[in-house]
């Protein structure tokens, strides 16, 4: 499933699917040329199966809103992506940045490669309709993207006056506060978050005092967290790796960002029990312009790009055929 799931991605993100397919019905045109049923319930099969493996199989006919549920949904965002990937890959074709064949096989060859061996995902995948030939047409689109983005941001021209105005408009989000830590947990609820009676809280809170003195005594904490620890980070030695605020719970938080590195605390309660926690590395500072100015020029461009994709859209003669995309399997 995390392999479909990484195809979807790849075709929402990029706006790449259109082909041809045994149902030739047009579930709409752009600028003349079909967008195909086959296709359509292709793609609409993906993203059916993506959803059902996270949401299960009985959500579709909630309502997201009066009158639209999530079948609804999906039907129109599939159907839109399809849209919008078209009118890029005939801009590509115009301004000569479509790819070429070989280009468009050097990616079936290397997705093929990567699942050759999965063989449940290759029958899920031929269920679903998807062969060499739809591949052929989802990659030359995800790569026309690909083509026209780079060209377009190449030949925009981002001021320093607006990556500065940038800049101060969203100065906040330019600020870093992160901790990097590890902890040991003593659970004070059971694996389905059942608070433990007093009598085995009591037994936890003794247990963890253990592991406290024995880290604040200069054992090594990993060697502690790993006979301690009753936290999934555990076998790692509880490394939580780096995070920022509004990640953790309030007392969990509250404590790590008070530390410096180094420091180990004491005991910190939290539902889930008592921790012990060590910071490793604390960074809390103010990126200046010239650290964030490449990347704010790539924010800018590609939300350049964006503008232009939807003036391309607004531009081309699209015609959606209502009744062929409610035809569409389900």
């Amino acid at each position: 499933m995390k392999k479909i799931f990484t195809l979807i991605l790849c075709l929402m993100m990029t706006m790449s699917l259109i082909g041809c397919s045994a149902d030739k019905k047009a579930v709409a045109t752009v600028n003349g040329q079909d967008i195909t049923l086959g296709n359509y319930e292709k793609l609409l099969a993906l993203n059916k199966s993506s959803m059902e493996s996270y949401y299960g199989s009985d959500i579709w006919s909630t309502e997201i809103e009066k009158g639209k549920t999530y079948e609804d949904t999906l039907r129109d965002m599939v159907l839109q992506t399809m849209i919008g990937s078209e009118v890029i890959y005939q801009q590509a074709e115009k301004e000569k940045v479509a790819p070429t064949d070989k280009q468009i096989q050097e990616q079936i060859d290397s997705f093929n490669e990567t699942t050759k061996d999965d063989a449940d995902y290759q029958a899920e995948l031929k269920k679903m309709g998807i062969d060499e030939e739809f591949l052929k047409f989802q990659f030359a689109r995800d790569l026309a993207n690909s083509n026209l983005q780079e060209k377009f941001e190449k030949d925009t021209k981002i001021s320093e006056e607006d990556m500065k105005k940038y800049y101060e408009d969203n100065k906040k989000s330019f600020y870093t506060d992160t901790v990097t830590a590890s902890h040991i947990l003593l659970k004070t609820q059971d694996d389905k978050g059942k608070e433990l009676s007093a009598e085995k809280k009591k037994e936890a809170k003794k247990k963890a005092e253990e592991a406290l003195a024995k880290v604040k005594a200069g054992e090594d904490f990993a060697k502690v967290a790993k006979e301690y620890s009753q936290d999934a980070s555990a076998s790692s030695g509880g490394d939580l790796g780096t995070f920022g605020r509004n990640q953790m719970v309030t007392e969990f938080e509250d404590a790590a960002f008070s530390m410096k590195p180094g420091e180990i605390s004491d005991l910190v309660e939290t539902q889930y029990g008592y921790h012990i926690i060590k910071v490793t590395d604390r960074v809390d500072k103010q990126e200046t312009y010239d650290d964030v100015k490449d990347q704010i020029k790539s924010t800018l461009a590609s939300e350049k790009y964006t503008e232009y994709v939807e003036k391309l859209k607004k531009d081309s003669k699209i015609e959606e055929k209502e009744d062929i995309v409610k035809s569409a399997k389900f």
